[in-house]
């Protein structure tokens, strides 16, 4: 029996390790966390929270499902810090009077009288592409804006067999002849197929656009696939 290529053993090795990592990925997420005995201090919370007020008013079932929706603190190490993820989301989705807005997706998962208390409004992405979000209109004296302090109060679970076992196998991607056929497999997994799908789509837009020339004017040349 003819002998495997190399190129094929790595092949082989390197989607074993990867297989074994994503195990020991499931195995470390399922250890879970473990309560401190005493809460560590970590920096502020800027929070939108809901007052007494929110009784008053007729439509309090849609208040409370409008407030369930939005995110409601942004972490910082300092009240600085806070503030400025706070600008910083509004810098990315206009907060309107300082009340962060929502999206499509949760916009869709509303009863209609919640989303009648939403309005909407479009703006371009860095990508310059149109998207849409939706101001949230709860009343002003239903809800209020703080600084709360933040506390550490679990700790993740870790296994040092685990650890150890995982540097070991980055290590062995990192050999002579295995790191590239690595970095290939996962940029083709990660870019090549979209690229390639996208060339079929163009190419296959292109040949449906030559069906209304007759067969014998493309033979010949007379007609060009491709736009001047």
């Amino acid at each position: 029996m003819k002998p495997r290529h190399i190129k094929e053993q790595r092949q082989k090795v390197i989607r074993n390790i990867r297989k074994r990592q994503r195990a020991i990925y499931q195995e470390i997420r399922e250890l879970g966390y473990k309560k401190l005995d005493e809460p560590i201090r970590h920096g502020w919370f800027k929070e939108i929270v809901l007052t007494e007020n929110v009784e008053r008013y007729k439509n309090k079932k849609h208040i409370l499902e409008l407030y369930d929706c939005i995110e409601k603190s942004f972490w910082g190490r300092t009240k600085e810090e806070a503030d400025r993820q706070w600008f910083h989301q509004i810098s990315k989705f206009l907060i309107y009077r300082n009340f962060p807005t929502i999206s499509k997706k949760q916009f869709n998962r509303l009863t209609y009288k919640a989303q009648a208390m939403c309005t909407i409004y479009s703006y371009r992405d860095v990508n310059k592409r149109l998207k849409k979000r939706f101001y949230v209109r709860i009343p002003k004296g239903a809800y209020k804006i703080k600084y709360t302090r933040a506390y550490i109060t679990h700790s993740k679970r870790i296994d040092p067999a685990l650890e150890s076992e995982l540097d070991l196998l980055e290590q062995q991607l990192f050999k002579n002849g295995f790191y590239d056929l690595w970095q290939d497999s996962y940029w083709e997994n990660c870019w090549r197929k979209p690229i390639e799908r996208g060339l079929k789509l163009k190419v296959k837009k292109q040949l449906y656009a030559l069906k209304q020339y007759p067969l014998q004017d493309i033979i010949n040349d007379n007609i060009s696939w491709e736009k001047n």
